[in-house]
């Protein structure tokens, strides 16, 4: 993942030496679940942060949202690494809004967040520390989804020639069916598999018994399409090889890492329904595809069923626990929701109604994060795009 440091050296008694800017925000996502996630240019301060300060709002009694009838509901806030996350306990696709508080947020650097907002995956602010961020939800235009992994993030649109396929996955994610789940296998040309990919969408991970169970799943649906297997594109498993039995997608899925043309010997073997976003995606999936496997160490269970090809942290370290600790070594999908449309609050009217809750905030000191925006699409061979 791309990271942009902007630390100044302070220097006493030093002339010539630019101030640095406040931090901004970088990128920001809104999903159907009630999360927003930020990133910044200037890694903040976290004595600054609280569910005063970074806050959701819902509409109140009037039923309209962005303006001073907006409740304050009760807000966790989390940060890491130049990272915040602000979430609520909200019905599934409920429209809701941020504000994050410029008169009181700060950057390490002691300068208020510049945080106008100024559109949608848009740098925030107009190059004045102290401006509020204030936008809220929308119903997306297009169909996209966010994995928040272990290994960092991965921004998906899913294509529009494949409905029902689309229709599926989205039910498990809305399910949150796939919150806590693990990558479960991996497989690399490199070591003579014949394709790069990474698996998952079949286990999750159990942490009070510290070991995997099986996703919950619906009937199985007929594959879908004929997109190819590219770099980067998202694919339905199916309960074989090519050439094998159709029409036996269900909850796994897989990534392409890199282009697997030998998937492509008979097109329709699998349904490929979306593609990653952005670079920053795809090096979530090459840093998932350089993890070791559990080969070298012998079969690993996933909910009873033996495996060779399970991506871990540290072959070493469960050579040295003698046995593999499912919460220590697995990767993780901690959660996976649909995205929606961001948009600046019509006359940014300040609530007046809130819900005093108080809540143990938990953050933490981190370092600045830019992540790279370096478009990433799948472009059909005639030019159009696959995506809604």
């Amino acid at each position: 993942m791309a990271k942009l440091s902007q630390f100044v050296e302070d220097l006493e008694g030093r002339i010539l030496c630019k101030a640095p800017h406040p931090s901004q925000i970088m990128t920001d996502y809104f999903d159907n679940r009630g999360q927003a996630f930020f990133t910044v240019s200037v890694a903040l301060d976290p004595t600054t942060l609280s569910r005063k300060t970074a806050a959701i709002y819902t509409a109140g009694t009037n039923g309209t949202l962005g303006d001073s009838d907006d409740v304050r509901v009760f807000t966790t806030v989390g940060y890491r690494k130049g990272r915040l996350s602000v979430r609520a306990s909200l019905a599934l696709d409920q429209p809701f809004r941020v504000i994050l508080n410029a008169s009181v947020i700060k950057d390490v650097n002691g300068k208020n967040l510049d945080g106008e907002f100024k559109g949608d995956l848009v740098p925030s602010g107009d190059g004045i520390a102290g401006g509020n961020y204030d936008a809220f939800s929308k119903a997306a235009v297009k169909t996209r989804a966010r994995f928040s992994t272990a290994a960092g993030f991965i921004n998906v649109g899913l294509y529009r020639n494949t409905p029902n396929t689309k229709s599926n996955f989205v039910t498990y994610v809305n399910e949150a069916a796939y919150d806590s789940t693990v990558f479960h296998r991996e497989q690399k040309k490199s070591e003579s598999e014949g394709i790069d990919i990474v698996q998952g969408g079949g286990f999750k991970l159990d942490v009070a018994n510290n070991t995997t169970v099986a996703v919950t799943t619906h009937p199985d649906i007929n594959n879908e399409g004929t997109n190819l297997n590219t770099i980067g594109t998202l694919a339905m498993a199916n309960a074989n090889q090519p050439g094998g039995p159709k029409n036996t997608n269900n909850s796994q899925w897989f990534f392409n890492v890199t282009t697997n043309s030998s998937l492509d010997t008979n097109p329709g073997d699998f349904s490929v329904f979306g593609a990653v976003l952005d670079a920053e995606s795809q090096n979530t999936l090459n840093a998932l595809l350089a993890l070791e496997t559990s080969g070298p160490t012998g079969n690993y269970p996933m909910a009873g069923q033996q495996s060779t090809d399970v991506p871990v942290r540290s072959i070493q370290a469960i050579i040295d626990r003698n046995g593999l600790s499912p919460k220590d070594d697995l990767i993780t999908v901690d959660r996976v929701a649909m995205l929606q449309d961001v948009v600046a609050t019509p006359g940014a009217a300040r609530p007046a109604a809130v819900v005093a809750n108080p809540a143990a905030i938990a953050v933490s000191a981190s370092t600045p994060t830019t992540p790279a925006k370096t478009p990433f699409l799948t472009i059909k061979d005639d030019g159009t795009s696959l995506f809604e």
